[in-house]
């Protein structure tokens, strides 16, 4: 009898530690749904498949590369950089700035990358204080028109200023998912906007933070990451990564909450 209840002990603490380990793990990954073919509103009952796809038996790593706060004055700069080494990112751009650099915009997209929405005045107060979503959707369906005008069609994808945690909630995503928006934070912050005259400080920044195998790396347009981008670029590449643009119509969910809404 004791030899019976030693074995059921041992059984149910294995099974017990399972279940931890399991709880314990990694947070969801990352995940692709595959969208309508034409921009617009995600299907009620979307394909979802987990990432890293595989090729060959080997994963496929992919780096999103994305600049916040443009467009500006090195946004060309930015884009020759991107060019030399055949990569593309997406541009999450402020609508103040929309006036003063609408060729950069043009050319942006003419180029392959992806105009993201980072509202109109990237301001805290305006777009968070009210504890409502009104005025932060009322911003990013501003900028979303401008955006349109200039180059013809209509972006969806948005990103938080300052991040959408801890001040966006879950009534507050589900205003911005109803609205017809996705959002993407990110997976690795290089904090250049901290960094002023110190490129190698961004670069180890992001060496030490790249390692899953979908990375969304947040940078911004800003003098010190025009110097370190070449740099950064070569790093990625030599761990293995391949860059990749945000395509709508493959909707990666990155989002601090990984609510699938967005």
């Amino acid at each position: 009898m004791s030899l019976i209840l030693l074995v059921l002990g041992i059984t149910y603490s294995l099974s017990g530690m399972a279940h931890w380990i399991k709880t314990m793990v990694a947070p969801p990954p990352i995940s692709v749904i595959k969208q309508p073919a034409q921009l617009g509103l995600i299907q009620e009952s979307p394909n979802v498949k987990e990432q890293p796809t595989r090729f060959l038996g080997q994963v496929r790593k992919v780096a999103y590369i994305t600049f916040d706060d443009g467009p500006s004055k090195y946004t060309g700069q930015l884009l020759d950089i991107m060019n030399q080494y055949d990569a593309k990112a997406t541009f999450f751009m402020v609508g103040e700035n929309l006036d003063h650099y609408p060729e950069a915009v043009k050319r942006l997209v003419n180029e392959g990358n992806y105009p993201g929405l980072h509202s109109m005045t990237h301001s805290y107060k305006k777009l968070y204080k009210s504890g409502s979503s009104d005025n932060f959707l009322n911003e990013f369906k501003e900028v979303q028109k401008k955006v349109e005008a200039l180059i013809g069609y209509t972006p969806h994808l948005i990103r938080a200023p300052y991040g959408s945690s801890p001040q966006i909630g879950e009534a507050f995503r589900g205003d911005i998912a109803a609205a017809g928006f996705k959002m993407w934070d990110w997976t690795t912050d290089s904090l250049d906007w901290d960094l002023p005259g110190q490129p190698n400080k961004i670069i180890s920044r992001i060496r030490r933070g790249v390692h899953r195998d979908i990375e969304v790396i947040l940078m911004h347009e800003r003098k010190q990451t025009v110097d370190a981008l070449p740099q950064i670029l070569k790093l990625l590449k030599a761990k293995g990564y391949e860059f990749e643009v945000y395509n709508p119509n493959e909707h990666v969910v990155v989002n601090f909450s990984h609510d699938p809404r967005l």
